[in-house]
């Protein structure tokens, strides 16, 4: 089969493309992964990790995202990725306020400002959380051990052939020369764009919008219960999620703008009144949260498709020879697991389990 199928290349280290070349090699397939920072160093690296196994229902990525949220917890129990269920709750804070209402369902630690409405989103059965991070580097070293070789460089071009002009026959490296490929993957998120200077036909559109967070670690432990807060200040309404982790620490993320995305990963920086913001949002939940020690703050581009679905699988007029997994918006964590093992049944079968058909590049070009 590996032999039939050729020199599978992928462009992009984050989940999405980790996720690729973790089920490839699983199928039998060698590969090679070119990433240009590091592997996970952009939204993968940065992303809160929350997990729901039924908020897509009524879109075309329910089944894609029950089957992740179903390979998560497997992966959970294989890998060292912090994988836990949680319980998810949507509270309604008043910034600098003095709580006024008590609910039951609010866990002991989420004890300042006013809580006027509380909702419970999900349950253990249906709500998770993993370590982003964590579990691209466990993908991707899995990967190699099973023949996937990984290529810090970046990539600056494709080779084709010189009767045909979208018969891929290589992609060109900055500093490695060139690689050879029969099969080319594109899961570059948010910098898919960069590869349309590589190709005569137009591939779908990833848009980029930033989003900020902070890591903090609270004066004690707390629960194992994640918030999406609607957040009342002075300055107008926010939507802050707040992420308890297994290792003690805290994340918080929100604030998103549409900064001009940087050149690479690399080049990315927060703003400093966001992360601000992100640290009053936990002082003034919780008494715990306040004046805990910050980690880190940090901000991701995360990737926007142009139709509001992920584009997964094959693109036309390349000979069946090029490939993308991109614009998978908040839910790329989620959804990396099916669609890094769909994809690659794709490329192995020509089908895969789930019908991709509602991600055709074809709809988005």
């Amino acid at each position: 089969m590996a032999n039939e199928i050729g020199k599978v290349v992928i462009v992009g280290g984050g989940i999405i493309g980790c996720s690729i070349a973790y089920h490839l090699t699983e199928m039998g397939i060698p590969c090679t992964l070119v990433e240009r920072v590091s592997i996970a160093c952009a939204a993968s690296g940065h992303a809160g990790g929350f997990l729901a196994r039924n908020w897509s229902d009524h879109g075309p990525t329910g089944p894609l995202s029950r089957e992740s949220f179903d390979l998560h917890k497997k992966y959970g129990a294989m890998f060292d990725s912090d994988y836990r269920a949680v319980d998810t709750l949507e509270v309604m804070v008043k910034e600098d306020s003095k709580r006024t209402k008590s609910s039951p369902n609010v866990p002991d630690w989420v004890d300042k400002s006013v809580i006027g409405h509380t909702d419970v989103l999900g349950d253990l059965t249906n709500t998770a959380q993993v370590h982003p991070k964590k579990l691209s580097k466990c993908f991707i070293e899995a990967a190699q051990k099973k023949g996937c070789e990984v290529i810090i460089d970046q990539v600056v071009g494709v080779e084709f052939s010189t009767e045909d002009k979208t018969f891929i026959k290589a992609v060109k490296l900055q500093n490695k020369g060139t690689l050879p490929c029969d099969k080319l993957v594109l899961a570059m998120g948010p910098w898919t764009n960069v590869a349309n200077q590589w190709f005569s036909h137009k591939l779908p559109t990833i848009g980029a919008c930033r989003a900020h967070h902070i890591v903090i670690t609270p004066s004690e432990p707390v629960s194992a219960h994640a918030l999406f807060v609607n957040y009342r200040s002075k300055d107008g309404n926010d939507n802050p999620e707040v992420y308890p982790r297994p290792d003690g620490t805290v994340y918080i993320c929100g604030r998103t703008d549409y900064e001009p995305l940087p050149e690479h990963a690399g080049l990315v920086e927060p703003n400093s009144e966001s992360l601000n913001f992100l640290h009053r949002v936990g002082a003034n939940i919780s008494s715990t949260l306040e004046g805990s020690k910050l980690e880190t703050g940090h901000a991701c581009y995360l990737p926007l498709p142009e139709n509001n679905v992920p584009a997964i699988g094959l693109i036309p007029n390349y000979h069946g020879k090029l490939y993308i997994a991109a614009g998978h918006s908040s839910r790329g964590i989620l959804n990396a697991p099916a669609t890094g093992k769909n994809l690659a049944e794709l490329i192995v079968h020509g089908n895969s389990a789930i019908d991709l058909s509602p991600f055709d590049p074809a709809k988005f070009i």
